[in-house]
């Protein structure tokens, strides 16, 4: 469950051919549904990719040298700062962006339609992003989303300093802004494994996503003694320039992160229709991604739900909103180094218990003293990191390299093209109930979904190797 991924769920790219088959060491028991998967020795499964693998490009260069360790991976750490940078802007303008249009409308359901705006190209272009991001070098893709997303979001603070009619823009601008999201997202995501290389994968998830909640650690508070001082609109102005540092850092990423070379190209449809092919033929993969796509749905409005709790139910300040989303962070920063360093196997068990534990800290949340608000952030930062970090690595690992891009955008289509839905009800009853009674429907409904998915064997059963 992401409070807007970067998070998100968090990047092959030599020009190898291809190897014909994808050990995939994954440790689920076996059954008769599984066409995909046939038991290897040892507990190996081997994965066919579904695909006719690439046949080698005769002028292709030597394979490149193993990526070294993450602490003299230089372009690993350039990536880590330039994205710890952008993280830290993500956060102010998460933060600052619901409480502008809430200043502007006084409307949940107005805030709903942001989100909705802000989730619906996940839906729209997801998948042709994934195809994109198997054929395109992965590090332009990121840099220009990032130059892209840098001028969208400029427009907003100007529109403030002019006087101009700002709701308009940030409407306008929502879904334009997502579409560069989800590129960003897709190229990512696929040039993890040859940022790093495949054994450092999950490693690698938990460091990114520990250094990207330094930033929200404090940019919430800050943005929250911002946009009251100066006003919300003017905070996202730094925003903007965040994205400009992320992209000054990919420009000095050496590595191309490109995909393996093809020996010929085929429609994009047919790499779509790759990409879903795999997921709903692999049976673990389908099911966690399942999982993770009703946690997002449930809480897609949850930082919404947040602020209008303690800015319209409980009549507190915008520097409130900001003390408990930088909680939500600290505890996202200690569960992110906790699975870096742990990398915890059970995947499916770390799951649902994150889905039970992220429901009873918002049932914790309400009508209870803010220092018991901002421990149940803290705790809800750690589960959730924990659950992120986990659900990501078995994703990619599952994923042969030549589909990374296409499997990452099928399960983000799933995953953050569905929120819309998410954000749009909880709009809904922000107006009709209130923020309180909002948030225990979202803690019951992740209650409810760790017990229904807590009966399915693929999930209990989901295991990174080792």
């Amino acid at each position: 469950m992401a409070v807007y991924p970067r998070g998100v769920s968090i990047p092959a790219r030599s020009r190898r051919p291809a190897a014909p088959r994808t050990l995939v060491r994954v440790t689920t028991q076996p059954t008769a549904q599984r066409p995909d998967v046939s038991a290897g020795p040892a507990g190996m499964e081997e994965t066919p990719a579904h695909i006719a693998p690439a046949a080698p490009v005769p002028d292709a260069p030597p394979p490149a040298p193993p990526p070294a360790s993450l602490r003299r991976n230089r372009d690993f750490l350039i990536v880590l700062f330039g994205q710890g940078i952008s993280s830290f802007g993500d956060s102010i303008s998460n933060t600052a962006m619901p409480i502008l249009v809430l200043a502007l409308t006084g409307s949940g359901f107005a805030m709903g339609i942001v989100g909705v705006l802000s989730t619906l190209p996940d839906l729209v272009v997801g998948l042709p992003a994934g195809a994109y991001a198997d054929r395109w070098d992965r590090r332009k893709m990121m840099l220009g989303a990032d130059l892209g997303r840098a001028v969208l979001t400029a427009l907003v603070p100007v529109s403030v300093w002019l006087g101009g009619p700002t709701l308009g823009v940030i409407i306008a601008v929502a879904f334009p802004l997502n579409v560069l999201r989800v590129l960003w997202l897709a190229a990512y995501t696929a040039a993890v494994p040859g940022l790093v290389g495949r054994d450092q994968v999950p490693r690698a998830n938990g460091i990114f996503e520990a250094v990207f909640n330094v930033g929200w650690i404090v940019g919430p508070a800050l943005a929250g003694l911002l946009a009251g001082a100066i006003g919300p609109g003017p905070t996202i102005a730094i925003d903007a320039a965040t994205f400009v540092v992320s992209a000054a850092a990919l420009f000095l990423v050496r590595r191309p992160l490109r995909p393996e070379a093809r020996a010929e190209q085929t429609h994009i449809l047919a790499d779509v229709r790759e990409g879903v092919r795999f997921v709903v033929r692999q049976p673990t993969l389908r099911a966690v991604i399942a999982l993770w796509t009703t946690m997002s749905v449930v809480s897609a409005g949850l930082t919404s739900a947040l602020i209008f709790y303690i800015t319209i139910d409980r009549g507190l300040g915008s520097q409130v909103v900001g003390l408990v989303l930088s909680a939500f962070a600290v505890g996202s920063l200690g569960g992110s180094l906790i699975a870096a360093r742990l990398s915890p196997k059970p995947v499916g068990k770390v799951m649902l218990l994150g889905a039970v534990g992220f429901g009873l800290t918002l049932l914790l949340s309400v009508g209870t003293p803010i220092p018991v608000v901002v421990v149940a952030a803290l705790l809800a930062g750690i589960l959730n990191a924990n659950v992120l970090v986990a659900y990501i690595s078995l994703r990619t690992l599952l994923s042969p390299d030549a589909l990374l891009g296409r499997v990452g955008a099928t399960a983000r289509t799933l995953s953050v093209g569905m929120m819309p839905v998410g954000s749009l009800v909880a709009g809904v009853a922000l107006d009709a109930v209130g923020g309180a009674a909002t948030l225990s429907v979202m803690g019951w409904l992740l209650l409810v979904t760790a017990g229904g998915f807590a009966l399915l064997p693929d999930v209990r059963r989901a295991r990174l190797a080792g």
